[in-house]
């Protein structure tokens, strides 16, 4: 995914040795792609793996308008190294080249995340304020902006990029395919990728909708190396979705504070680093919305 620091895929590193592939020739370019990673200095990715995260890349990418919905499995690690599991839904609606609308619900809270082409606007409705700011009137630059000037970006980012090959692929050291596998029903090719700090698996639907139907990340270089996971459902690419709903809707009364004071806030109240030490697309819920917008997961 696009940073050195990094998502929103499973245990990699741990499953090299255990994994079993059905398929012969998937074994053998399993076998490859490992054994030439310990041996290279350059990524070593298998073809298939390759081929397939391109094409998923490609058809999101490529795609003017979509909706999903996603189930959100995240950890927070305490102190004494015991993580604990929270669970969360998010629902994303996106128009290009300007237009995203993110709803968070989880057991730590709710969030709700508005573009317009024109300003971003991140509110909690457990709390009086909100925070808004100018913003480029495309989706990726926005969220380049949100990473890099924010300290935030909504979770599954990287999918929301207009390449989203390139933001997931950039930092991969090696990867290989695992075969097909079910996903709640859907034939899904399994592709396993590693990076400095993060092992992250990726499920791509078999069918003609080359989707994501899983993620799995596991930040390996943190305490008792957390996890962030996503099953995806209802990919629509041909939504009919209100121009209103990307217009922030929020009670009377509320206090406008900027990022900056969000950023202090989360400072003030001690949270600590997220799951993977950065503010990034596949980072954790702690990382894309800050406190006391968003929870703090580690």
């Amino acid at each position: 995914m696009r940073s050195n620091c990094l998502l929103a895929v499973a245990l990699v590193t741990s499953a090299l040795s255990g994994v079993q592939v059905a398929d012969a020739q998937n074994v053998g370019a399993t076998g490859d792609a490992v054994s030439s990673a310990t041996n290279a200095a350059v990524p070593v990715v298998a073809d298939q793996a390759e081929r397939l995260l391109r094409q998923m890349g490609e058809y999101v990418g490529s795609a003017e308008q979509f909706t999903f919905h996603a189930d959100i499995t995240f950890d927070h690690v305490l102190p004494s190294g015991q993580k604990l599991q929270y669970s969360a839904s998010e629902d994303v609606a996106l128009q290009r080249p300007g237009r995203l609308y993110v709803e968070w619900s989880g057991d730590l809270g709710d969030r709700q995340f508005w573009y317009d082409g024109k300003s971003v606007t991140l509110y909690n409705p457990a709390t009086p304020f909100y925070a808004t700011d100018a913003a480029p009137a495309d989706i990726d630059a926005m969220l380049d902006k949100v990473v890099t000037q924010l300290g935030f970006a909504p979770p599954l980012a990287d999918l929301l990029y207009r390449d989203p090959y390139r933001a997931m692929r950039g930092n991969v050291q090696y990867g290989f395919d695992l075969g097909m596998t079910d996903v709640n029903g859907r034939s899904c090719h399994a592709l396993a990728f590693v990076e400095k700090d993060i092992d992250w698996q990726i499920w791509i639907d078999g069918g003609p909708q080359l989707t994501p139907c899983k993620v799995v990340i596991s930040y390996k270089t943190q305490p008792s190396q957390p996890q962030f996971s996503a099953v995806f459902t209802d990919w629509d690419f041909a939504p009919r979705i209100a121009v209103p709903v990307f217009t922030p809707e929020m009670p009377a009364g509320l206090q406008k504070i900027p990022f900056e004071t969000v950023s202090a806030a989360r400072l003030q109240s001690g949270g600590g680093r997220c799951s993977n030490g950065c503010h990034t697309g596949r980072s954790g819920p702690a990382c894309y919305w800050q406190v006391p917008l968003w929870p703090h997961v580690s």
